[in-house]
């Protein structure tokens, strides 16, 4: 019988979440049959040793079954960072389980204070012991995403260093790492556990305004097969957009260059090719892990191109809560003689200002759009709270950017202050568009108390939410009643 007929997948496809097909498990009638042969295609092809354990007996106690319910929500999870199943998580009672413990109690509203102690114990001991093997570095991948879901930033920063340093010294970066595939089955994912570190290490800088540093040098080269981030096709082509995703994620959000209005626009054009290929991947696919990461990508992608135009023109600008206004603090010509400057292609700052305000207000609504569509999906599981990673949170609050400037830029028109900002809104209907504005602020609100009973991370955004929101309120007579 194959394994697809018996529902059963050798230790390789097991570890790296891909379908097993054409292998068969050892048994008694096959005393007869090589190794080779009973190996599965993947293993085969990737010149793998093709391993298979015997299913889990059932019958363990109660304690321990409770345990493994909660895991369910670890397995939901994990399609988001696909690097490690629930099965092979309960293998050994180790740093990856109580991370996805930890993880999983989080979604379900237990007490996570035992698990997360046992979680950092264990991280520290495997730091302390320098403990470089790919199931360390999984699991310290996961304790970082709690530190982070946790607001805990100096923890967050110390495990990224290590996990860093680590990836580095074993080459994950590289077509060649140093880790041995007969001595660690992970080593077929080497790849996708390297695109999960860097991640993390654009992810942390960003979402913390840098004061976690970046760990891996802009100049590292990478280098890496693509077969060992994913064998399966489609998996392959959703991890390829993450990847490209994080990159332009990375360059976006660059303060160097933002001035440079070609640079800008060539950015702007890579993002909107991209979120076309992450978006028809979305909906042609129903697979959950394929769903996640392209779901993922969409936001990063959406929350690159807000920071890129908002860095091209806010960067300089304050908000001043009195008027709900913005006000320039570059000049016109203060720009011009900045040595970064590059004068838009049109050669009319205006025009181009005109189009970066475009793109934050749709990049904002599309952003808004996946939150209340993920908003319904969601509704219809059995899950409480969507189990996406806690960097959503982040994405929730730079949705809810194009709204507030929306309102800002209507109360400038409104109270008719001198400047270009004037004359991309017409105060006609002013009204009736900050309240639409209003309503977007307020599901980001809203969907954020919801993340912030799992990420406490989301209260901090959604208390940022609330100072805009209640500032907005007390900025003049627009007659909300709301």
């Amino acid at each position: 019988m194959s394994c697809s007929e018996k529902k059963i997948a050798c230790v390789n496809c097991r570890s790296s979440k891909t379908k097993c097909v054409g292998g068969d498990a050892p048994s008694f009638s096959d005393s007869n049959l090589s190794a080779a042969q009973l190996a599965c295609e993947r293993c085969r092809k990737s010149g793998l040793e093709c391993i298979w354990q015997a299913s889990k007996k059932t019958g363990r106690p109660s304690k321990t079954t409770a345990k493994a319910v909660t895991l369910d929500m670890f397995e939901a999870y994990s399609r988001g960072v696909p690097l490690i199943g629930s099965e092979d998580v309960e293998q050994v009672h180790d740093l990856v389980y109580y991370a996805a413990l930890t993880i999983s109690d989080n979604f379900k509203g237990l007490d996570v204070i035992s698990d997360r102690a046992s979680m950092l114990s264990l991280a520290e001991e495997a730091i302390l012991t320098h403990k470089c093997d790919l199931r360390s570095i999984i699991g310290l991948i996961y304790t970082i995403h709690d530190d982070y879901g946790a607001n805990n930033t100096e923890a967050a920063q110390y495990h990224l260093s290590y996990v860093c340093r680590v990836a580095l010294e074993l080459g994950l970066n590289t077509r060649s790492p140093r880790i041995d595939p007969f001595d660690d089955p992970l080593s077929s994912i080497y790849g996708r556990i390297w695109w999960e570190i860097y991640l993390l290490d654009v992810l942390l800088h960003l979402s913390t305004s840098g004061q976690i540093a970046r760990q891996i040098n802009s100049l590292t080269i990478i280098d890496i097969d693509a077969n060992s981030i994913a064998t399966d096709v489609t998996l392959q082509q959703a991890y390829d957009g993450r990847i490209k995703s994080a990159l332009i994620l990375s360059e976006s959000t660059k303060i160097d260059g933002r001035l440079n209005f070609e640079r800008v626009s060539a950015l702007d054009t890579m993002i909107t090719n991209q979120l076309a290929l992450t978006q028809s991947s979305y909906h042609s696919d129903e697979n959950f892990t394929i769903k996640e990461l392209n779901f993922t990508s969409t936001m990063m992608l959406l929350a690159s191109r807000v920071h890129l135009h908002r860095q091209a023109w806010f960067a300089d600008m304050t908000f001043d809560f009195q008027s709900c206004s913005f006000r320039q603090k570059m000049s016109e010509m203060e720009m011009l003689l900045n040595d970064m400057f590059v004068m838009p292609s049109s050669g009319n700052l205006d025009a181009s200002l005109c189009a970066s305000l475009h793109a934050i207000r749709e990049s904002s609504q599309q952003m808004l759009h996946w939150i209340r569509v993920d908003e319904v999906y969601q509704s219809q599981s059995a899950s409480t709270t969507p189990p996406h990673w806690p960097f959503y949170s982040c994405c929730q609050l730079v949705a809810s950017y194009g709204p507030i400037l929306e309102i800002a830029i209507l109360n400038a028109s409104r109270n008719s202050e001198n400047g270009v900002l004037e004359t991309v809104a017409a105060p006609e209907n002013g009204v009736w568009k900050t309240r639409a504005a209003l309503s977007s602020v307020d599901l980001t609100h809203a969907t954020l108390a919801r993340y912030m009973k799992v990420w406490m991370i989301a209260g901090v955004y959604r208390d940022e939410v609330a100072v805009c929101r209640a500032v907005v309120d007390t900025c003049g007579p627009t007659g909300f009643g709301m």
